[in-house]
C-alpha cells in the first residue's frame, strides 16, 4: 500500500493502473479501500476508474470527498458519477450524492436520484447553480415537496446572484411564493429573520454579502406583493 501511495502522489498513472491491475487492493481493510479510493481520484483518469469498477463491487461515498474546482474537475466527476453512480450505496447516501451531482453540473445523476425519491435536503442548491441545474428542478413534483423545501428555494432564489430571474422562474414552474414552512413563515420572513440573526462580520466581505441579502428580500418582498395582488 506504501508504494501505490507514492505513485500515486508522484502521478504515476501508468504504475498505478498496474498496481491495481496486479491486485494491490485486495491486501487493503474497509478504511485503507476508502482512503485509496478517494486519492485516486486525485489523478483523474478514466482509464484507472475503470478497473476500479472491475475489481469492486461498489464504491465507497468517500471517494467523492474531492475538490471539484473548475470544469475539468467538474467534467470529471460527472463522468464517474454518469458510469458508475450505482456502485455507491445511494439508498444509504442519496443527499451526500446529489451535493455532489449539483457541484459537477451532472444532470443526468441528479435526475436518477429524482426519479429515486433521494437528497430532498439538497434541493435547494439546484436554485443557486448554473441554468443545468435548473433544468434539473423543473423535472420535480411541485406537489410533492414539504413547503419547509418551497419556502427554502425561494430564500436561496433570493440570494442568488441571479435573484429576480431566479424568483420568476420558480414562480414559472408552479412553486408557490406565498407557502409557509412548519413554523408558520414565508419566504420573506424568514430571510428577513436570517440577515438579522446572521453574523456579517465587520469587513468589506461581510457589508458586500449584507447588502446582497437586503437587495434579494426587497426584491423577494415586491415580487410576493405583486403575486399576491394578482
Amino acid at each position: 500500500m506504501n508504494d501505490l501511495t507514492k505513485e500515486i502522489n508522484k502521478g504515476h498513472t501508468d504504475s498505478v493502473y498496474q498496481m491495481i491491475e496486479d491486485g494491490v487492493l485486495e491486501t487493503m481493510d474497509n478504511e485503507e479501500i476508502k482512503n485509496t479510493f478517494r486519492s485516486l481520484m486525485s489523478l483523474r483518469n478514466m482509464d484507472i476508474i475503470d478497473l476500479l469498477a472491475k475489481k469492486s463491487h461498489y464504491f465507497p461515498i468517500e471517494m467523492l470527498d474531492v475538490e471539484i474546482n473548475n470544469h475539468n474537475d467538474k467534467d470529471f466527476v460527472s463522468n464517474v458519477l454518469n458510469k458508475y453512480g450505482k456502485k455507491f450505496k445511494f439508498k444509504e447516501h442519496g443527499d451526500r450524492l446529489f451535493e455532489v451531482a449539483c457541484k459537477a453540473d451532472c444532470k443526468p445523476y441528479l435526475l436518477f436520484l429524482l426519479g429515486k425519491g433521494l437528497g430532498e435536503s439538497q434541493y435547494p442548491r439546484l436554485i443557486s447553480g448554473s441554468d443545468t441545474l435548473l433544468e434539473v428542478l423543473s423535472e420535480i413534483k411541485v406537489k410533492a415537496l414539504h413547503p419547509d423545501t418551497v419556502v427554502t428555494f425561494f430564500v436561496e432564489a433570493a440570494i442568488s446572484d441571479q435573484c429576480e430571474k431566479r424568483i420568476q422562474e420558480l414562480i414559472d414552474l408552479g412553486f408557490d411564493i406565498t407557502a409557509v414552512n412548519s413554523s408558520g413563515k414565508n419566504a420573506c420572513d424568514m430571510l428577513r429573520t436570517g440577515i438579522e440573526s446572521y453574523n456579517y462580520g465587520k469587513g468589506k466581505q461581510g457589508k458586500t454579502e449584507k447588502q446582497r441579502d437586503l437587495q434579494g428580500l426587497k426584491t423577494l418582498e415586491r415580487l410576493y406583493s405583486a403575486y399576491i395582488a394578482g
